[in-house]
């Protein structure tokens, strides 16, 4: 810890932003503000994290405890309203600092709407908010805009960080404790994040996240198998969701994390996203259902040719239904994602996602609308495709297919997917794979049936 003289800020307060009627996601830990809190240690006194889906009185919290720096995170359209009520109502004599990709994206229309606004910080944080926090002068610190007279300053941009085996996510902040939730019903498991690489070295042109807000390429950085193992053994839930956009980018370490784990006697579950690729791997493939890994979340996209091609995804439908035969002699649990609206796709090829999602023997699907950002690729496919346009929530539509068509045909392709043999399947497997117990059933069934009652009950009053 620096001598009480030099630190800066005190007592630092880190803000999960949340307000009644945006999505909620109970079950996700904020591990991207508990990297920045880890990039504090040893240059404040304290920092307390609030999540605001937990704690709403964010403004009660301020006025009973000594604050001077309010960090908050940005990451989805959806949160923008929360933040800009929430800033309008923090003291002035409280510097706040934003980060997070929306924040990154709409620097200027943020500073225009939250004028209580000091720092945005675009990009990586970690690295920055040391910066602000030993006090270096604004003007040379990367990766910020920020107030300066009438006029908003953007330094130059910083260059991305590789990850730091050293920097774990500082959980001992959390004042809850974050559970696995089926309809907001606990199922009794506790749930947990863990970030083990960043970036994709493929260039998907549909991809959003193919370059950072800032039009940066994101180099794929991984962190070593022995600092994932060392990590894994400080979370306490059984239920791990890896949030790396792609886990199984060097197989070599894979098998390693998954030796590492057996060697150790960690029991957990994880769900991991990765490529189709994987099962030209099936001894690792094997190796990592030994180790926990058992749910793998694989984009499809489309179940049109012409379309995996335009948007460079690297497999055809044939190949598609060869790597899940393979995939398929262990005993995974798989979801698929695909995209709704792909640019060039008619209504029936769109609604042809259901019966091959079912001839790839998926458990669960994802159908996501097509969105773009301000650098994608996939923006340049735009501009030569006529009749097509972005909304104002980035979601591209056409001419011939509008926003609630989109969806419209999002629902059809849901409900042709989710029949009662496809629920009866996703039970087995379920179960065949172990991924929950007996007991969490038990009390998955017995939360149900005495919602059902109540309900029942409450209906009959109401009739009465």
């Amino acid at each position: 810890m620096l001598a009480t003289d030099k630190i800066l800020y005190k007592n630092v307060l880190c803000v999960y932003l949340h307000q009644k009627g945006a999505p909620e996601k109970k079950y996700c830990p904020p591990i991207g503000l508990e990297y920045i809190a880890a990039a504090l240690k040893g240059l404040v006194e304290k920092v307390t994290l609030i999540d605001m889906r937990f704690e709403p009185d964010l403004d009660i919290f301020i006025k009973n405890n000594p604050v001077d720096l309010v960090c908050l995170s940005v990451c989805w359209d959806y949160q923008r309203e929360a933040a800009i009520n929430i800033i309008a109502r923090i003291p002035s004599n409280i510097k706040v600092i934003v980060g997070g990709r929306y924040a990154t994206t709409y620097v200027e229309e943020l500073f225009a709407a939250a004028p209580n606004i000091d720092i945005i910080v675009r990009g990586d944080g970690e690295e920055t908010i040391r910066d602000i926090a030993l006090d270096l002068p604004l003007i040379d610190i990367l990766g910020i805009s920020y107030r300066k007279d009438s006029g908003i300053i953007h330094n130059k941009s910083r260059g991305l960080i590789l990850l730091d085996d050293k920097i774990y996510p500082d959980r001992k902040l959390r004042r809850v404790n974050y559970r696995l939730l089926y309809k907001n019903i606990d199922l009794g498991l506790g749930i947990d994040f863990i970030s083990t690489s960043r970036g994709c070295p493929y260039n998907c042109r549909f991809c959003s996240f193919t370059n950072n807000p800032l039009g940066q390429k994101r180099v794929w950085s991984a962190r070593s198998a022995r600092s994932i193992v060392e990590e894994l053994k400080t979370i306490d839930a059984e239920f791990i969701f890896v949030v790396d956009d792609n886990f199984a980018v060097d197989m070599n370490r894979v098998e390693e994390i998954c030796d590492l784990i057996i060697a150790e006697g960690i029991k957990k579950t994880f769900a991991v996203a990765l490529r189709l690729d994987i099962y030209k791997y099936p001894q690792i493939l094997r190796k990592m259902f030994a180790a926990g890994f058992k749910i793998l979340s694989i984009g499809i996209e489309s179940a049109q040719d012409k379309t995996l091609k335009v948007i460079e995804k690297g497999f055809d439908i044939s190949l598609a239904i060869k790597a899940f035969t393979e995939i398929h002699k262990v005993n995974f649990y798989i979801h698929g994602y695909f995209i709704v609206g792909c640019i060039g796709e008619s209504e029936l090829e769109m609604l042809a996602i259901a019966p091959f999602a079912k001839k790839l023997r998926l458990d669960t699907i994802s159908l996501s609308l097509l969105r773009t950002e301000k650098y994608s690729p996939l923006n340049e496919i735009i501009a030569k495709s006529k009749g097509y346009h972005v909304s104002d929530n980035d979601i591209v539509y056409s001419e011939d297919c509008s926003l609630e068509r989109l969806k419209s045909i999002r629902h059809r392709i849901s409900k042709s997917y989710y029949d009662f043999s496809t629920m009866l399947r996703i039970g087995k497997k379920i179960f065949s794979a172990h991924l929950i117990t007996p007991q969490h059933l038990a009390r998955l069934i017995s939360i149900l049936l005495f919602r059902g009652v109540i309900s029942r009950h409450f209906s009959s009053c109401n009739r009465k």
